[in-house]
Protein backbone atom coordinates (compact mmCIF):
# COMPACT_ATOMS: atom_id res chain seq x y z
CA UNK A 1 0.00 0.00 0.00
CA UNK A 2 1.21 3.55 -0.66
CA UNK A 3 2.60 5.34 2.38
CA UNK A 4 1.19 8.75 3.35
CA UNK A 5 3.31 11.17 5.39
CA UNK A 6 1.16 13.52 7.45
CA UNK A 7 2.74 16.54 9.09
CA UNK A 8 0.95 18.08 12.07
CA UNK A 9 2.20 21.45 13.37
CA UNK A 10 1.10 22.01 16.94
CA UNK A 11 1.46 24.49 19.78
CA UNK A 12 -0.09 23.99 23.22
CA UNK A 13 -3.43 22.54 22.11
CA UNK A 14 -3.47 19.01 23.59
CA UNK A 15 -7.22 18.39 23.19
CA UNK A 16 -7.22 19.44 19.56
CA UNK A 17 -4.08 17.41 18.90
CA UNK A 18 -5.70 14.27 20.35
CA UNK A 19 -8.71 14.85 18.10
CA UNK A 20 -6.51 15.32 15.00
CA UNK A 21 -4.60 12.10 15.73
CA UNK A 22 -7.91 10.31 16.25
CA UNK A 23 -8.95 11.42 12.75
CA UNK A 24 -5.84 9.74 11.34
CA UNK A 25 -6.47 6.54 13.28
CA UNK A 26 -10.00 6.46 11.81
CA UNK A 27 -8.81 6.67 8.19
CA UNK A 28 -9.90 3.96 5.77
CA UNK A 29 -6.31 4.07 4.45
CA UNK A 30 -4.15 2.97 7.36
CA UNK A 31 -0.63 3.05 5.88
CA UNK A 32 0.55 6.40 7.21
CA UNK A 33 3.15 8.08 9.39
CA UNK A 34 2.50 11.36 11.17
CA UNK A 35 5.17 13.81 12.25
CA UNK A 36 3.99 15.82 15.26
CA UNK A 37 5.95 19.08 14.89
CA UNK A 38 5.76 20.66 18.34
CA UNK A 39 6.68 24.36 18.57
CA UNK A 40 6.16 24.57 22.32
CA UNK A 41 9.43 25.28 24.21
CA UNK A 42 8.19 22.96 26.96
CA UNK A 43 7.59 20.08 24.51
CA UNK A 44 4.01 19.86 25.77
CA UNK A 45 2.78 17.71 22.87
CA UNK A 46 5.18 14.91 23.77
CA UNK A 47 2.88 13.77 26.58
CA UNK A 48 -0.04 13.46 24.16
CA UNK A 49 2.01 11.37 21.74
CA UNK A 50 3.27 9.10 24.52
CA UNK A 51 -0.23 8.73 25.96
CA UNK A 52 -1.69 7.64 22.61
CA UNK A 53 1.23 5.28 21.96
CA UNK A 54 0.62 4.78 18.23
CA UNK A 55 3.92 3.64 16.62
CA UNK A 56 3.05 5.58 13.46
CA UNK A 57 3.50 8.87 15.32
CA UNK A 58 6.89 10.61 15.15
CA UNK A 59 7.46 13.36 17.68
CA UNK A 60 9.62 16.33 16.63
CA UNK A 61 10.42 19.16 19.08
CA UNK A 62 11.37 22.34 17.24
CA UNK A 63 14.72 23.62 18.47
CA UNK A 64 14.98 26.55 18.18
CA UNK A 65 11.32 27.53 18.25
CA UNK A 66 10.03 28.33 14.75
CA UNK A 67 6.71 30.07 15.44
CA UNK A 68 3.58 29.53 13.43
CA UNK A 69 4.50 30.42 9.86
CA UNK A 70 7.83 28.58 9.74
CA UNK A 71 6.32 25.54 11.45
CA UNK A 72 3.57 25.45 8.80
CA UNK A 73 6.03 26.02 5.98
CA UNK A 74 8.22 23.11 7.07
CA UNK A 75 5.25 20.82 6.49
CA UNK A 76 5.70 21.44 2.74
CA UNK A 77 9.37 20.51 2.64
CA UNK A 78 10.37 17.90 0.06
CA UNK A 79 12.30 15.96 2.74
CA UNK A 80 11.09 12.37 2.69
CA UNK A 81 12.91 10.34 5.36
CA UNK A 82 10.32 7.52 5.33
CA UNK A 83 10.06 7.05 1.57
CA UNK A 84 6.45 8.25 1.52
CA UNK A 85 4.40 8.29 -1.67
CA UNK A 86 1.95 11.04 -0.63
CA UNK A 87 1.82 13.99 1.76
CA UNK A 88 -0.59 16.35 3.46
CA UNK A 89 -0.68 18.69 6.43
CA UNK A 90 -3.17 18.29 9.27
CA UNK A 91 -3.01 21.29 11.61
CA UNK A 92 -3.72 20.39 15.21
CA UNK A 93 -7.10 22.15 15.27
CA UNK A 94 -8.39 20.78 11.95
CA UNK A 95 -9.96 17.43 11.09
CA UNK A 96 -10.19 14.99 8.18
CA UNK A 97 -12.99 12.54 7.53
CA UNK A 98 -12.26 8.80 7.23
CA UNK A 99 -11.93 8.73 3.42
CA UNK A 100 -9.68 11.80 3.05
CA UNK A 101 -6.43 9.88 2.41
CA UNK A 102 -8.03 7.22 0.23
CA UNK A 103 -9.76 9.83 -1.92
CA UNK A 104 -6.57 11.85 -2.35
CA UNK A 105 -4.65 8.76 -3.47
CA UNK A 106 -7.48 7.77 -5.82
CA UNK A 107 -7.60 11.20 -7.47
CA UNK A 108 -3.88 11.46 -8.10
CA UNK A 109 -3.55 7.87 -9.27
CA UNK A 110 -6.52 7.82 -11.63
CA UNK A 111 -5.91 11.29 -13.07
CA UNK A 112 -2.14 11.03 -13.33
CA UNK A 113 -1.66 14.22 -11.29
CA UNK A 114 0.73 15.21 -8.52
CA UNK A 115 -1.50 17.50 -6.43
CA UNK A 116 -5.14 18.07 -5.59
CA UNK A 117 -7.21 20.01 -3.09
CA UNK A 118 -10.08 18.39 -1.20
CA UNK A 119 -12.95 20.56 -0.04
CA UNK A 120 -13.38 21.46 3.64
CA UNK A 121 -16.46 22.37 5.62
CA UNK A 122 -16.14 25.01 8.33
CA UNK A 123 -16.26 23.87 11.96
CA UNK A 124 -17.19 26.76 14.25
CA UNK A 125 -15.34 26.15 17.51
CA UNK A 126 -17.39 28.77 19.35
CA UNK A 127 -20.71 26.96 18.69
CA UNK A 128 -19.73 23.41 17.82
CA UNK A 129 -21.65 23.66 14.55
CA UNK A 130 -20.40 22.63 11.11
CA UNK A 131 -21.29 24.51 7.94
CA UNK A 132 -23.43 22.93 5.22
CA UNK A 133 -21.11 24.47 2.59
CA UNK A 134 -17.50 23.89 1.61
CA UNK A 135 -14.82 26.56 1.42
CA UNK A 136 -14.32 25.91 -2.31
CA UNK A 137 -18.01 26.03 -3.26
CA UNK A 138 -17.91 29.66 -4.44
CA UNK A 139 -14.46 29.42 -5.99
CA UNK A 140 -13.93 26.25 -8.04
CA UNK A 141 -15.63 23.67 -10.21
CA UNK A 142 -14.65 20.02 -9.92
CA UNK A 143 -11.93 19.98 -12.56
CA UNK A 144 -8.21 20.35 -13.21
CA UNK A 145 -6.90 23.92 -12.96
CA UNK A 146 -3.67 25.08 -14.50
CA UNK A 147 -1.41 27.07 -12.13
CA UNK A 148 -2.12 30.40 -13.87
CA UNK A 149 -5.87 29.77 -13.48
CA UNK A 150 -5.63 28.81 -9.82
CA UNK A 151 -3.55 31.91 -9.03
CA UNK A 152 -6.49 34.11 -10.03
CA UNK A 153 -8.31 32.84 -6.93
CA UNK A 154 -6.30 35.41 -4.96
CA UNK A 155 -8.73 38.00 -6.36
CA UNK A 156 -11.58 37.39 -3.98
CA UNK A 157 -10.58 34.08 -2.39
CA UNK A 158 -7.45 32.40 -1.08
CA UNK A 159 -6.63 29.74 -3.70
CA UNK A 160 -4.65 27.30 -1.55
CA UNK A 161 -5.84 26.08 1.83
CA UNK A 162 -3.27 24.34 4.02
CA UNK A 163 -5.77 21.74 5.20
CA UNK A 164 -6.99 20.89 1.71
CA UNK A 165 -3.77 20.16 -0.18
CA UNK A 166 -2.79 16.54 -0.91
CA UNK A 167 0.28 15.89 -3.05
CA UNK A 168 2.64 13.18 -4.25
CA UNK A 169 6.40 12.78 -4.07
CA UNK A 170 6.51 13.63 -7.80
CA UNK A 171 5.42 17.24 -7.31
CA UNK A 172 7.53 19.38 -9.66
CA UNK A 173 8.27 22.21 -7.27
CA UNK A 174 8.47 22.21 -3.50
CA UNK A 175 5.73 24.35 -1.93
CA UNK A 176 7.88 25.46 1.01
CA UNK A 177 9.24 28.98 0.47
CA UNK A 178 11.58 28.91 3.52
CA UNK A 179 11.39 32.58 4.50
CA UNK A 180 9.56 34.33 7.31
CA UNK A 181 6.29 35.96 6.34
CA UNK A 182 2.96 37.07 7.77
CA UNK A 183 0.22 34.67 8.87
CA UNK A 184 -2.40 34.27 6.11
CA UNK A 185 -0.02 35.77 3.53
CA UNK A 186 1.81 32.44 3.39
CA UNK A 187 -1.14 30.65 1.79
CA UNK A 188 -1.23 33.28 -0.94
CA UNK A 189 2.51 33.15 -1.55
CA UNK A 190 2.30 29.39 -2.09
CA UNK A 191 0.21 30.11 -5.19
CA UNK A 192 3.30 31.61 -6.82
CA UNK A 193 5.33 28.43 -6.26
CA UNK A 194 2.68 26.21 -7.82
CA UNK A 195 4.00 24.54 -11.00
CA UNK A 196 1.64 21.56 -11.39
CA UNK A 197 -1.99 21.29 -12.53
CA UNK A 198 -4.33 20.92 -9.55
CA UNK A 199 -7.56 18.94 -9.38
CA UNK A 200 -10.24 20.42 -7.14
CA UNK A 201 -12.38 17.83 -5.38
CA UNK A 202 -15.59 19.51 -4.23
CA UNK A 203 -16.58 16.61 -1.97
CA UNK A 204 -16.02 17.96 1.59
CA UNK A 205 -13.84 15.43 3.36
CA UNK A 206 -12.16 17.75 5.86
CA UNK A 207 -13.05 20.36 8.46
CA UNK A 208 -11.38 23.74 8.86
CA UNK A 209 -11.76 25.20 12.35
CA UNK A 210 -12.91 28.80 12.72
CA UNK A 211 -13.36 30.97 15.82
CA UNK A 212 -11.15 28.93 18.10
CA UNK A 213 -12.00 30.11 21.62
CA UNK A 214 -8.39 29.95 22.78
CA UNK A 215 -5.97 30.92 20.03
CA UNK A 216 -2.48 29.69 20.86
CA UNK A 217 -0.80 29.95 17.47
CA UNK A 218 2.18 31.95 18.80
CA UNK A 219 2.72 34.32 15.90
CA UNK A 220 6.17 35.36 17.02
CA UNK A 221 5.58 38.91 15.83
CA UNK A 222 6.49 42.07 17.69
CA UNK A 223 3.88 44.32 16.05
CA UNK A 224 0.43 45.24 17.25
CA UNK A 225 -2.61 43.76 15.56
CA UNK A 226 -3.53 46.92 13.62
CA UNK A 227 -0.03 47.26 12.13
CA UNK A 228 -0.02 43.56 11.23
CA UNK A 229 -3.34 43.95 9.44
CA UNK A 230 -2.15 47.00 7.51
CA UNK A 231 1.07 45.22 6.54
CA UNK A 232 -0.91 42.16 5.45
CA UNK A 233 -3.20 44.23 3.23
CA UNK A 234 -0.28 46.15 1.71
CA UNK A 235 1.51 42.87 1.03
CA UNK A 236 -1.57 41.27 -0.53
CA UNK A 237 -2.10 44.24 -2.82
CA UNK A 238 1.51 44.03 -4.00
CA UNK A 239 1.25 40.27 -4.47
CA UNK A 240 -1.96 40.58 -6.48
CA UNK A 241 -0.35 43.12 -8.78
CA UNK A 242 2.46 40.63 -9.49
CA UNK A 243 -0.06 37.86 -10.16
CA UNK A 244 -2.04 40.04 -12.55
CA UNK A 245 1.07 41.11 -14.47
CA UNK A 246 2.06 37.44 -14.88
CA UNK A 247 -1.40 36.38 -16.08
CA UNK A 248 -1.69 35.98 -19.89
CA UNK A 249 -3.94 38.64 -21.43
CA UNK A 250 -6.54 36.16 -22.78
CA UNK A 251 -6.92 34.76 -19.25
CA UNK A 252 -7.26 38.28 -17.82
CA UNK A 253 -10.01 38.97 -20.35
CA UNK A 254 -11.83 35.75 -19.49
CA UNK A 255 -11.57 36.50 -15.77
CA UNK A 256 -12.95 40.02 -16.21
CA UNK A 257 -15.83 38.56 -18.20
CA UNK A 258 -16.78 36.34 -15.27
CA UNK A 259 -15.10 33.13 -16.41
CA UNK A 260 -12.32 30.81 -15.14
CA UNK A 261 -13.55 30.66 -11.51
CA UNK A 262 -16.86 30.77 -9.62
CA UNK A 263 -15.93 33.91 -7.65
CA UNK A 264 -18.79 36.45 -7.80
CA UNK A 265 -18.00 39.35 -10.12
CA UNK A 266 -18.36 41.95 -7.37
CA UNK A 267 -15.70 40.18 -5.29
CA UNK A 268 -13.28 39.99 -8.25
CA UNK A 269 -13.63 43.68 -9.02
CA UNK A 270 -13.31 44.58 -5.34
CA UNK A 271 -9.98 42.72 -4.99
CA UNK A 272 -8.65 44.16 -8.25
CA UNK A 273 -9.61 47.71 -7.28
CA UNK A 274 -8.08 47.39 -3.81
CA UNK A 275 -4.82 46.30 -5.42
CA UNK A 276 -4.87 49.36 -7.68
CA UNK A 277 -5.43 47.35 -10.87
CA UNK A 278 -7.40 49.15 -13.56
CA UNK A 279 -10.37 47.27 -15.02
CA UNK A 280 -11.59 49.18 -18.10
CA UNK A 281 -15.34 49.17 -18.44
CA UNK A 282 -15.90 48.41 -14.75
CA UNK A 283 -16.57 51.06 -12.10
CA UNK A 284 -16.31 50.39 -8.36
CA UNK A 285 -17.87 53.12 -6.23
CA UNK A 286 -16.28 53.67 -2.83
CA UNK A 287 -17.35 55.67 0.20
CA UNK A 288 -15.28 57.82 2.52
CA UNK A 289 -14.61 55.02 5.01
CA UNK A 290 -13.12 52.81 2.33
CA UNK A 291 -10.96 55.62 1.00
CA UNK A 292 -9.63 56.28 4.50
CA UNK A 293 -8.76 52.61 4.97
CA UNK A 294 -7.01 52.51 1.64
CA UNK A 295 -5.03 55.60 2.59
CA UNK A 296 -3.92 53.87 5.80
CA UNK A 297 -2.82 50.75 3.89
CA UNK A 298 -0.84 52.82 1.36
CA UNK A 299 0.77 55.16 3.87
CA UNK A 300 1.15 53.09 7.04
CA UNK A 301 1.17 49.50 5.79
CA UNK A 302 4.52 48.02 4.77
CA UNK A 303 4.93 45.35 2.11
CA UNK A 304 6.56 42.36 3.79
CA UNK A 305 9.94 41.46 2.22
CA UNK A 306 8.78 37.87 1.75
CA UNK A 307 6.63 38.98 -1.19
CA UNK A 308 9.64 40.11 -3.20
CA UNK A 309 11.79 37.22 -1.96
CA UNK A 310 9.34 34.51 -3.01
CA UNK A 311 8.59 36.12 -6.36
CA UNK A 312 12.29 36.61 -7.11
CA UNK A 313 13.18 33.05 -6.13
CA UNK A 314 11.27 31.44 -8.96
CA UNK A 315 9.13 32.42 -11.92
CA UNK A 316 5.74 30.75 -12.37
CA UNK A 317 5.26 28.27 -15.17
Amino acid sequence: MPLVLVRTPTYRRPDQLRRAIGCLQAQSHQDWICEIRDDCPDSSARAVVEEIGDPRLRYIANRPQKFMVRNLDDCYLRDNPYGADYFFMLEDDNQVLPDFMARGIEILTQMGLTICQINQRVAYASTGQVSDFGIFDETFDARVYQPEELRLACFGRIGISNGAVFWSRNLQRELAFKVDTLPTLEEYLRLWLLADPVYICREPLALWTKDEAVTTRNLGLGKGRLKRELDLKASLHQFRRHIWQATPEPLQTAFLAGGVLRIPMADRLDALERAGIATPGHVVTRGLTHRMKQWAVRNIGTVHPSVGAVIAATAPT
